[in-house]
């Protein structure tokens, strides 16, 4: 199964490409569903790929692990998001960072999903033999990993600020 050209221009991550990087990229880009209830990916495994969520809808979730002196919290899950193919969301982008980088998360199938999958390896060869390619994909990624940061700053500064009150009481 291949990717038509006509979704890829719809992909947030691709803006900016030009017609014919379309065609480039459909080389490396693979097609595979998951069931309703399946992990797609799960946080602290390593993993080679990027994915995009082409249909479907998917829960991000982390662990959370409370070790306090005498009294430990068994590990539960916290669920961060829910992401729809509505926007083309991609996640597990930090491989192309780290050549060590563990799953950040775990994400779920909550529905039956698509996804493109774009391995690390031949997203690197390709930046290279395309710097345009290469510019615009890292640039992209850069924004959303930007906002990202940019979300988890506010997220602490809200936590900090509420347990702040909490201990001031």
């Amino acid at each position: 199964m291949e990717i038509e050209k006509e979704t890829l221009k719809k992909i947030p991550l691709f803006n900016g490409l030009k017609e014919e990087h379309f065609e480039l990229l459909k080389q490396i880009i693979r097609i595979r569903e998951f069931d309703e209830g399946t992990v797609v990916i799960k946080e602290g495994e390593s993993g080679e790929e990027i994915y995009i969520l082409l249909e479907g809808e998917v829960e991000v979730s982390k662990s959370l692990v409370l070790k306090l002196p005498g009294y430990e919290l068994g590990q539960k899950e916290k669920s961060l998001t829910r992401l729809t193919s509505a926007t083309f969301p991609f996640f597990g982008e930090m491989v192309l960072f780290n050549d060590k980088a563990e799953r950040t998360a775990t994400v779920v199938a909550v529905k039956h999903c698509k996804f493109g999958i774009i391995y690390k390896s031949e997203f690197i060869k390709l930046a290279e033999s395309n710097s345009e390619i290469g510019y615009i994909l890292y640039k992209n990624i850069a924004n959303v990993l930007a906002e990202r940061l940019r979300k988890a700053n506010n997220d602490i500064l809200k936590l900090t600020t509420a347990l702040t009150l909490i201990l001031s009481k």
